[in-house]
């Protein structure tokens, strides 16, 4: 949990991705106001903890990913 607490773009990403859903990364990187190339980033470091997975050109939470954010928001 302190992977994505530590980050406040981590935490900002797994909070629209709880609230929205799918999201492809043009749209994150726009909602987010943050370059493409960070957004990749943010994304791989995610995917390589298991909380997000990209599926045609979209991310989404994990079961593992859903549960980490909620316990972030109860803090």
């Amino acid at each position: 949990m302190g992977f994505v607490t530590g980050n406040t773009n981590r935490q900002k990403l797994l909070e629209m991705l709880a609230s929205k859903g799918e999201l492809e990364t043009s749209r994150i990187a726009k909602n987010m106001h943050l370059a493409q190339p960070s957004v990749n980033r943010l994304v791989e470091e995610l995917m390589e903890k298991e909380l997000v997975v990209e599926k045609e050109g979209k991310c989404s939470l994990t079961e593992l990913g859903t549960t980490i954010e909620r316990k972030v928001q109860n803090l």
